[in-house]
């Protein structure tokens, strides 16, 4: 039964030959080459199957990009080929995009929700899938295991602390004191609460590309990805801040902001934020809460060329009297009627100098999320060393940092017959990053944290299939222990990243998750390759590429197992000779051959609309084996993969 449904499901993924060429396949140059050893311990387990390590980030807007469709329910197209790939792991609501997004905005019935600000292009973005229909999705598809990102700086701790609470908390609970969020959740339709163990603060909020309090300019205005205020105060290219310095982020903080314009309730675009003219208009200060408290650093309005006057109430005001109104926590302008207080003419910006804080640091979060539920994950955004010394020097907790990978220079620089190459280093190159945080731990003593505080991959670039194989090689082989997540961006994003389109395409950069998902079994085992010819090695950028990379797995009892082998060399084949220590006793071993490959010239080549099927995933037949050896030919730029079961003669 189990058999049959994945068939039917691989149909739905790739176009599926069934071809018994292997012995073709396999004699292939064998009098030429050497062969490439790969002696496997089933004895020696290195680290469980992690279903974190399947899945990515994906962001809100228009129904969670095309995942639910326009009656509320999940897209059964999506969600089946999700499913048959083995996605396992979905981020919320977003990286970049969820920088700006406040949660209760969210929820309740669809009609009444209000539009949330994109933290991409400053513009409304509605909230058709929010976070009900995250847990939903959770709940009812083979997604099993969510993180959610808070907007750091622009939600607050209480509203993070809110959110556990509406995800986490029993009904009639209510941790967090004020509003019963959990009978609010009983209220939108679901009574149990849904589970979400790990919470991240902050998106990439140490670079100068996202809209953030600290990142963005004390004068003026600036578009996320503009490169904007490399110091605070003068423009450049993309790069870390000084707020790359963890010191705001941890501490929370306040900052003076002149010439900025108001923004309304749901977006920051010119052409939303320009007064109307009609009565009782309502702009807010970017990053509230507002400051009042230093006379050297006061809260103008300025309409015009002309400074309007703060009052406590309108009430007393004429209608001629240029005066506002000003709510210091959710830093909400409120002009006047024409009858208590002058209307702001139309067509014109509003333009805050104002003192922002304070600013919330990480530990305030921590603090407040925790105490709603202790026993979930609280995990930094800030990748960088600065984050680990200050969390040291205060003697104070977290339970992991996120780490973003985004190294695409090396392939774009690589000239076309390298390439390939560069998209091995490229996922190998991923244990840079990780290295680094293992390192820092060591570095900084924190009393205060458990040794349990892992990294968390919540974004990486896929470029193409090889570098998600050498990714996923890398880390299940060498990171598991250290590495909590491996998420790729995107899921299905409607851009140049997803791993499904739109129309259904499953891009190659998805096609090796569904080997190390779906193909593997629950343990990795220990594996040691001795190279067929190590003086004919390749090396780029003077890193040298081993021959092979190879990942096993096995059953408890040792029954089952599969071995993922990637070829390294994109226009070499290599003769292999795979042996199998520790398997059960059998008198036979069925063998299952797999091929992920290009189907075209180009190794690299993608799956698009007009051709579906450049880069499959194929059967290539079947073998019964006596002994523990298993002798066979990796083609050219493909990645080979081994199901085998133990077989007894009755």
């Amino acid at each position: 039964m189990k058999k049959s449904l994945m068939k039917k499901s691989l149909i739905i993924l790739v176009s599926l030959a069934m071809a018994c060429q292997t012995g073709a396949a396999e004699s292939r140059g064998k009098k030429n080459r050497g062969k490439a050893i790969v002696n496997i311990d089933f004895n020696a387990i290195i680290g469980e199957k992690n279903d974190w390590y399947f899945g990515g980030n994906n962001i809100y807007p228009r129904g969670g990009q095309g995942l639910m469709n326009s009656s509320g329910e999940f897209d059964k197209k999506t969600i089946e080929i999700a499913e048959t790939i083995g996605l396992r792991t979905y981020r919320f609501p977003g990286g970049s995009e969820g920088n700006l997004y406040k949660w209760k905005r969210a929820i309740g019935p669809v009609d009444q929700r209000i539009d949330n600000v994109s933290g991409n292009n400053k513009g409304p973005r509605s909230n058709e899938f929010g976070p009900d229909e995250f847990g939903r999705l959770l709940e009812t598809t083979g997604f099993k295991n969510g993180i959610i990102m808070v907007a750091y700086g622009y939600e607050s701790p209480e509203d993070a602390a809110d959110w556990v609470e509406y995800m986490n908390s029993p009904v009639g609970a209510n941790p967090n004191g004020g509003v019963d969020w959990a009978a609010v959740r009983a209220r939108n339709g679901h009574p149990e609460p849904y589970g979400i163990t790990s919470w991240e603060i902050g998106n990439e909020v140490y670079g100068n590309w996202e809209l953030n309090w600290g990142s963005y300019p004390k004068q003026g205005d600036a578009s996320r990805g503009s490169g904007n205020v490399p110091e605070d105060q003068r423009r450049g290219k993309a790069a870390t801040l000084p707020f790359g310095n963890a010191e705001r982020y941890v501490f929370g903080g306040y900052k003076y902001f002149q010439q900025q314009q108001a923004a309304v309730r749901s977006s920051w675009q010119e052409n939303d934020v320009k007064t109307t003219g009609r009565p009782e208009q309502r702009f807010f200060a970017k990053f509230p809460p507002v400051d009042l408290s230093q006379a050297d650093q006061p809260f103008v309005v300025t309409i015009g060329g002309n400074q309007w006057q703060r009052v406590d109430s309108l009430s007393a005001s004429s209608a001629t009297d240029r005066h506002y109104a000003l709510d210091i926590r959710s830093g909400e302008i409120r002009f006047g009627d024409g009858f208590k207080g002058a209307i702001p003419r139309a067509g014109q910006f509003v333009m805050l100098d104002y003192r922002s804080g304070r600013q919330p640091g990480f530990i305030d979060y921590y603090k407040a999320m925790k105490a709603v539920d202790p026993n979930i994950n609280v995990i930094s955004c800030f990748e960088k060393e600065s984050f680990y010394k200050h969390m040291a020097a205060a003697k104070q907790p977290f339970d992991g940092v996120v780490k973003h990978y985004y190294p695409r220079r090396i392939i774009e620089a690589a000239p076309a017959g390298r390439k390939y190459a560069a998209s091995i280093i490229t996922g190998l190159n991923i244990s840079l990053g990780i290295e680094k945080h293992t390192k820092w731990l060591d570095a900084y003593d924190n009393p205060s944290l458990k040794g349990n505080e892992k990294l968390w991959i919540t974004e990486y670039a896929i470029p193409n299939h090889i570098v998600q194989a050498a990714a996923m090689h890398t880390v299940i082989n060498e990171h598991s222990e250290s590495v909590a997540a491996l998420l790729g961006h995107s899921l299905f994003l409607d851009n140049n990243t997803p791993m499904i389109t739109d129309e259904g395409i499953v891009r190659s950069r998805a096609l090796p998750i569904f080997l190390f998902s779906k193909l593997s079994e629950d343990n990795f085992v220990n594996v040691e390759v001795k190279a067929a010819n190590s003086r004919s090695s390749q090396s780029y950028q003077q890193q040298k590429l081993p021959e092979l990379l190879v990942t096993a797995s096995t059953n408890q009892s040792k029954d089952r197992a599969s071995v993922i082998l990637t070829n390294t060399n994109g226009s070499k084949a290599i003769d292999v000779q795979v042996s199998l220590e520790g398997m059960a006793n059998s008198e036979q071993l069925a063998v299952t051959k797999w091929i992920l490959s290009s189907n075209v010239k180009n190794k690299l080549a993608d799956n698009t609309a007009k051709n579906p099927d450049n880069v499959s995933i194929k059967p290539d037949g079947k073998q019964t084996l006596e002994g523990r050896i298993i002798d066979f030919t990796v083609l050219a730029g493909s990645i080979f993969t081994l199901v085998i079961e133990t077989k007894n003669l009755y």
